[in-house]
């Protein structure tokens, strides 16, 4: 499983991909619980990989209730946070992560002052500016955009993200193919293209261009493999 930033004795990251499953044991999604037993079950599920994981003894896991949208929460202690798609902290030793399948998993970091962020970018979220939302929310608790670095795991590629015209209207015409039958949508090249647009150094951004569709030992994907479909968890901690 890709540890991020290892260089960096301030920062924990990782993106856990579904090579974990092998050990039998899989990620437990917070978004579609049915009641709170479930919720701290998933938290604890999650917290308990990612703290192995991230090379540490024990972790404080916080997550979202991921709903496809535009809103970045701050938070400062575990559990759930509620319904958003993106976290940003400050607080050491509090871990925060997010749950991808065909969508993309960024991690922020400005390890000078400290704050860091998780977004599940799909495109509703990522089409919703929820990348620039995400800058902006560490912004207001100091970070400053030529200091962060940002990871963007692998998603849907746009060979395999075929969409109808009330999606790909969503995009800029750049970031979409229409020499097939019907459009496909490059999220990962928009993903990129907004991070740009933020102030974010081209050089301090890590990009796996890895298709999930069609990695299937490796990765995820929901359009593959539908309700059957696991999950891939992205997360960083500040170091204590």
């Amino acid at each position: 499983m890709p540890l991020i930033w290892t260089d960096k004795p301030e920062l924990h990251a990782a993106f856990i991909t579904r090579e974990i499953e092998q050990q039998g044991v899989g990620f437990r999604s917070v978004s579609i619980t049915v009641n709170p037993d479930d919720t701290r079950s998933a938290l604890e599920n999650n917290r308990h990989i990612a703290a192995g994981y991230l090379g540490l003894g024990d972790v404080s896991l916080c997550m979202a209730k991921q709903v496809h949208g535009n809103k970045v929460l701050l938070t400062d202690k575990p559990g759930l946070a509620g319904d958003a798609d993106g976290l940003v902290t400050d607080s050491p030793g509090l871990a925060i992560g997010v749950l991808v399948a065909d969508c993309a998993a960024l991690l922020f970091a400005d390890p000078v002052n400290k704050i860091v962020a998780a977004v599940h970018a799909g495109w509703r979220g990522a089409a919703a500016g929820i990348i620039p939302e995400a800058v902006r929310q560490m912004e207001k608790i100091g970070a400053e955009p030529d200091l962060i670095h940002t990871y963007v795991s692998p998603c849907i590629s746009p060979e395999e993200f075929e969409v109808g015209e009330e999606v790909a209207s969503r995009f800029p015409e750049r970031h979409v193919d229409r020499s097939r039958p019907k459009p496909h949508v490059d999220l990962h090249g928009f993903i990129l293209q907004e991070l740009l647009r933020t102030g974010i150094p081209e050089l301090q951004v890590i990009h796996d261009k890895s298709c999930t569709v069609r990695q299937e030992k490796r990765l995820h994907s929901h359009r593959r493999d539908g309700h059957r479909s696991g999950r891939m968890l992205g997360v960083i901690c500040l170091s204590d």
